[in-house]
C-alpha cells in the first residue's frame, strides 16, 4: 500500500536533516526511547571488504500503532512527537528524523509491532521509505502476530559510506554518550540500555557519577526533583538548568550561575515538576530570569526560590569538587614538583606543615587560577612567602592579600576568615595536647626513678616507655628509625664481650647480672656532613635500674662494648658516627669527673671520645630538664601546673601499692597515652 506524504522530494532535501551517519543513528534511538523503549540495539555486520553489510536498530517501544500512521509517518514537519522532551533542542525535530537514513543508505524498512487498542492482539507490519521517492511512503496490512511482544526494527537498504572503522564501537560509543548519556542517567532508575553488536555503552564514561547528584525540594508545596549531572570532560555547550513538566517536556531552558566559573566544573541541572504544568514553551537560552514565564505572582516566587535553592545546590557540589582538586593540587606541590617548603619531621613542623597544607588547599578551592602556570620557582616563593606569614604576627593579613588577588563573595571571605582562625586554634590545641602528652609520661617516669626505686627496674618498666619515647633523649633521636640488623649482628657477640668465646654458650646467673647490658637500644639515622656529603649516625641506649648508680665499673662495660664494635669491620667505616649514651638515677663522682675533660666540647654529659664514637653518661634529672629546657617557651606560656598534673596521675592509681603501682604507671604511660611521639 501506498501512503503520499505531505511534502514534495525537493521539499524534504532542503529541510536540513542530517548528512552525518553518527547522528542519523541518533535520530533512530531517540526514536525508540519516544516509543517508551528501555533497550535500544545498533547491530550491524560487515561484508569482506570490511565495510558495513547489514544494519538495524530494534527497540522494545510500544510500537507503530496502525491507526496512526497517516499522523506519525504522513505527515511531515509536523510529528505527534515531541522530541523536545528528550532532546531539549529548541525546535522539535518534527518527523525529520525517520529521513535521517539518507545520510548513509538508499532506504529504510520498519518491522513494527503493536498491541492493538481493540483487542489483546498483537500485530506488525512492515514500513518503506526509499531515498529517491520520500515523498511516497509504502506500507503493508497489519497482520496477528506470533510474538506477544511490541518493539520496532528498522533495517537499512544499500548501505553505501559505513566501514568497520566508522561502526567501531570506540567510535560509535562517544558519539552516543554525548547524546544520550544525560538521559540514561536521568532514567537509570528504568535501567535503560544502548547495546552497540550486544555491548552496552556505559554513562559512567561521559558523567562524573562521584559528584552527579539527584535531590527532592518542596517550596510552597510543590515538589520539585532536582539532578545535577556533573560532565566528565569540558563540553561545548553553556551550563543549563532544564525545567521539565510532569509529562517530560522541556518549558525553560535558562543558563545556570556559574557559567563564568574558571574551577572546569562542567554540569548541567534538570528539574522535573508538576509546577511546570500548563505554562507556555519558552525554550530559547537566555542570560536573565525567564519569570515572564509566570504570570502569576506567588508562583514568581516560588520560581525564584527554586533557583536560589539550585544555586546552593550547586555551590554545595562544587566546594566538594573543589576539595578534591585541591588535594591533588597540593599533593603534586608536594610529591612532584617539590615546591612545597620542607618542615622539620618532628611535631611541631608536622603541625606547621598541616596548617600551611590547610590555608593552600582553601585558596585553591577559592581561586585555583592563582596557581595556574606559575614556574616551579613561582611556585616555591609563593608558598614560602605563605608560610611566613602564617607563622607570623601577620597571619590575619593572608586575607587581605587574597582579596587583592581575587574578588570575594562575603560568604567567601567568611568562610576563609574563620578557617584561618580555626586553624590558628587547632595548632594551638594540637601544640597543647602535644605538651600534655609528653608531660604525662616526663611525670610518670620521674614518679617510677625517684618515688617506686625499689620496686621499678629497667625491663619491666624503664626499657618499655623508653622504646615508646625515645623522644626523651631529643627530637633527633626519636626520628630515627630501630636498626634490627646491626642489633641482631651485635647481640651475638655479647657473651664474647662479657669474657666467653663460645658465642652460643650461657652466661650464670650471676655473670649475666653483673655484665651483661641492661638494656639494649640500637637507633640508626642520616646527618649531614662536611662536603655536602652524609653520614650514618648510631644511637646505643645503656639503661640501668633506678637503683643502679652509674659508676666506673658500669661505664668500663660500655667502653669495652665501644672497642668491640670498632674492631668490627662491618661497623668501623669512616662514614658511621656512634652514640651510647648510659642513663642511671645517679652518677659517682669519678664518673663526674671526666665531665670536665670535654667541657670545651659543648657537649653535655660527653665523658669519652675515640675518632667517631662518643660515650655519654647522663642522670635521669639531666633526661628530664633537658625536655624542660626544650619546652620552656611552651611550658611558660602555658603556665603549666606541674605538681596539679602529678596529683591528677597519682589520683587513678590511688589504690595500688608497690610492685603493681609501678606497673599501673608504666602501663599510663605506654597504653592510655597513646602514641604522643
Amino acid at each position: 500500500m501506498i501512503l503520499q506524504l505531505s511534502v514534495k522530494n525537493q521539499s524534504i532535501e532542503s529541510s536540513g536533516i542530517t548528512s552525518d551517519y553518527k547522528e542519523a543513528i541518533c535520530e533512530y534511538v531517540w526514536n525508540g526511547f519516544e516509543a517508551h523503549a528501555t533497550e535500544v540495539n545498533i547491530d550491524y555486520s560487515l561484508n569482506i571488504a570490511s565495510g558495513v553489510s547489514e544494519l538495524s536498530i530494534s527497540d522494545n517501544g510500544d510500537g507503530i500503532v496502525y491507526d496512526d500512521l497517516s499522523d506519525t509517518f504522513g505527515a511531515f514537519l509536523t510529528s505527534q512527537k515531541n522530541l523536545l522532551s528528550l532532546k531539549m533542542k529548541s525546535k522539535a525535530n518534527k518527523g525529520k528524523g525517520r529521513f535521517s537514513f539518507s545520510a548513509f543508505a538508499t532506504g529504510a524498512k520498519w518491522i513494527t509491532t503493536y498491541k492493538d487498542s481493540d483487542s489483546i492482539e498483537y500485530k506488525a507490519y512492515e514500513i518503506i521509505l526509499e531515498n529517491d521517492k520520500k515523498e511516497v511512503l509504502s506500507y503493508t496490512e497489519p497482520k496477528v502476530s506470533a510474538i506477544r511482544k511490541a518493539g520496532t526494527k528498522v533495517e537499512f537498504d544499500n548501505i553505501f559510506s559505513l566501514t568497520a572503522e566508522n561502526m567501531a564501537f570506540e567510535v560509535l560509543e562517544p558519539a552516543l554518550l554525548k547524546e544520550f548519556a544525560w538521559f540514561l542517567y536521568l532514567c537509570k532508575g528504568r535501567n535503560l540500555k544502548i547495546n552497540i553488536n550486544g555491548k552496552p555503552i556505559e554513562y559512567e564514561k561521559y558523567i562524573n557519577t562521584e559528584f552527579s547528584e539527584k535531590t527532592i525540594t518542596t517550596i510552597a508545596g510543590s515538589r520539585f526533583e532536582v539532578t545535577l549531572i556533573v560532565w566528565a570532560e569540558a563540553i561545548k555547550e553553556k551550563f543549563c538548568c532544564y525545567f521539565f513538566d510532569s509529562k517530560d517536556e522541556v518549558k525553560s531552558i535558562e543558563t545556570t550561575s556559574f557559567n563564568r566559573n574558571t574551577v572546569e566544573f562542567n554540569h548541567s541541572v534538570f528539574v522535573k515538576s508538576d509546577f511546570f504544568d500548563g505554562q507556555e514553551n519558552d525554550c530559547m537560552e537566555m542570560e536573565s530570569d525567564q519569570i515572564s514565564l509566570f504570570t502569576d505572582e506567588e508562583d514568581k516566587k516560588v520560581y525564584k526560590e527554586l533557583k536560589k535553592f539550585i544555586a546552593k545546590f550547586i555551590e554545595k557540589k562544587i566546594g566538594n569538587y573543589m576539595s578534591q582538586k585541591a588535594d591533588d593540587a597540593v599533593r603534586q606541590m608536594i610529591e612532584e614538583r617539590k615546591t612545597f617548603p620542607e618542615f622539620p619531621d618532628d611535631p611541631y613542623g608536622k603541625m606547621q606543615k598541616q596548617d600551611l597544607e590547610k590555608v593552600t588547599k582553601e585558596i585553591y578551592k577559592i581561586e585555583p587560577k592563582i596557581f595556574y602556570k606559575l614556574k616551579p620557582v613561582q611556585e616555591k616563593s609563593l608558598l614560602g612567602f605563605l608560610n611566613l606569614l602564617l607563622n607570623s604576627r601577620e597571619r590575619e593579613n593572608v586575607l587581605t592579600i587574597v582579596e587583592q588577588i581575587v574578588e570575594l563573595t562575603p560568604e567567601q571571605r567568611q568562610d576563609f576568615s574563620d578557617m584561618l582562625r580555626k586553624t590558628k586554634l587547632e595548632n594551638v590545641i594540637d601544640t597543647i595536647k602535644f605538651v600534655q602528652d609528653r608531660y604525662k609520661v616526663i611525670e610518670l617516669l620521674r614518679t617510677i626513678v625517684f618515688d617506686m626505686t625499689q620496686y621499678a627496674n629497667e625491663r619491666d618498666h624503664i626499657q618499655k616507655i623508653v622504646q615508646q619515647h625515645f623522644w626523651l633523649f631529643g627530637e633527633q633521636f626519636n626520628l630515627a628509625s630501630a636498626d634490627e640488623r646491626m642489633k641482631n649482628a651485635l647481640e651475638k657477640y655479647i657473651n664474647i664481650l662479657y669474657g666467653v668465646k663460645d658465642i652460643e654458650a650461657t652466661l650464670d646467673e650471676d655473670a649475666e647480672q653483673e655484665r651483661r647490658m641492661d638494656i639494649f637500644m640500637c637507633n640508626v639515622r642520616d646527618i649531614e656532613a662536611s662536603f655536602g656529603t652524609t653520614m650514618e649516625e648510631n644511637i646505643i641506649v645503656e639503661l640501668k635500674a633506678p637503683k643502679v648508680i652509674l659508676s666506673k665499673k658500669v661505664l668500663r662495660q660500655i667502653e669495652d662494648y665501644m672497642d668491640f664494635v670498632r674492631k668490627q669491620p662491618n661497623f668501623n667505616s669512616e662514614y658511621r658516627r656512634w652514640k651510647f649514651i648510659a642513663v642511671c638515677k645517679e652518677v659517682d663522682e669519678d664518673v663526674k669527673g671526666r665531665y670536665k675533660t670535654f667541657e670545651d666540647k659543648g657537649k653535655i654529659g660527653l665523658v669519652i671520645q675515640v675518632e667517631n664514637y662518643e660515650v655519654y653518661a647522663l642522670t635521669w634529672d639531666d633526661v628530664f630538664k633537658s625536655f624542660e629546657l626544650r619546652h620552656a617557651p611552651l611550658l611558660k606560656r602555658l603556665n603549666y601546673d606541674r605538681e596539679k598534673l602529678a596529683q591528677e596521675l597519682m589520683k587513678e592509681i590511688e589504690n595500688e601499692e608497690g610492685r603493681d603501682k609501678v606497673n599501673a604507671l608504666t602501663n599510663i604511660a605506654i597504653g592510655k597515652i597513646g602514641d604522643v611521639s
